[in-house]
């Protein structure tokens, strides 16, 4: 028999009913792309809604959007298994003023980068942005969670790429942190320079900083900082 394997996907939600259909997106796109027919899919999908519906009531009579739900979605050839898990175990940037905070964190290939789109496009379904600064949002974070993946773990299952964002009033901030060596970004080749415009590398750096308003790289880049103001 061949070496058992399993994929888990964790997900950060505040405990709002109103961020269940995040969960529910997510779990969608996964069924996609494993064997189940249609009716079982279905079914689990239900199945996910209920458990988050009642992991949000567990935290009391009330929501409470201050306090995160994590689900950990975990895939292998036997099925999906959807858990819970204690709010401490999960790390997170979040400060005092910030409104919401949903984190997605994914095994290191670049088959599950189409679920960073999925929760991107469903975060901004929610948010003042207009279409097209969506549109340049979401690339700025398919970018960011593409090089996490496969430049900073190298496209490792076993190492993790975590995307968080944080939404409030006035902006929205994301926060892709990936466990590479990471790297020092003016060492990076600038694509607009003559000699580099048939070269890759930089692109995505570049295509960043076009689409956000404010671009930062900490812990030796491995942790990049993304900005967009509302207004």
């Amino acid at each position: 028999m061949g070496e058992r394997t399993e994929q888990v996907i964790t997900l950060s939600l505040p405990s709002s009913m109103r961020h269940v259909y995040l969960l529910r997106a997510v779990v969608t796109e996964i069924l996609k792309e494993a064997d189940f027919d249609e009716g079982t899919q279905e079914r689990i999908n239900l199945a996910a809604i209920e458990a988050g519906t009642n992991a949000i009531e567990e935290h009391g009579d009330r929501e409470d959007p201050g306090k995160s739900t994590i689900f950990q979605l975990i895939l292998n050839e036997d099925g999906l298994t959807i858990n819970t898990i204690d709010e401490g175990e999960a790390s997170t940037h979040k400060a005092p003023e910030i409104e919401q905070v949903i984190t997605l964190s994914l095994p290191s290939s670049m088959r599950h980068v189409y679920l960073l789109d999925v929760v991107v496009t469903e975060v901004l379904k929610d948010s003042d942005f207009a279409e097209e600064i969506q549109e340049q949002i979401n690339l700025a974070a398919i970018e960011a969670g593409t090089n996490a993946i496969k430049h900073g773990n190298k496209e490792n299952p076993s190492k993790k790429a975590i995307m968080q964002f944080l939404l409030d009033e006035d902006k929205l901030t994301i926060i892709v942190e990936d466990e590479g060596e990471g790297f020092t970004r003016k060492e990076v080749a600038d694509p607009l320079d003559p000699e580099n415009l048939l070269k890759s590398s930089g692109r995505g750096l570049f295509l960043m900083e076009a689409c956000m308003d404010s671009v930062t790289y900490e812990a030796n880049g491995t942790i990049i900082k993304m900005v967009k103001y509302k207004t």
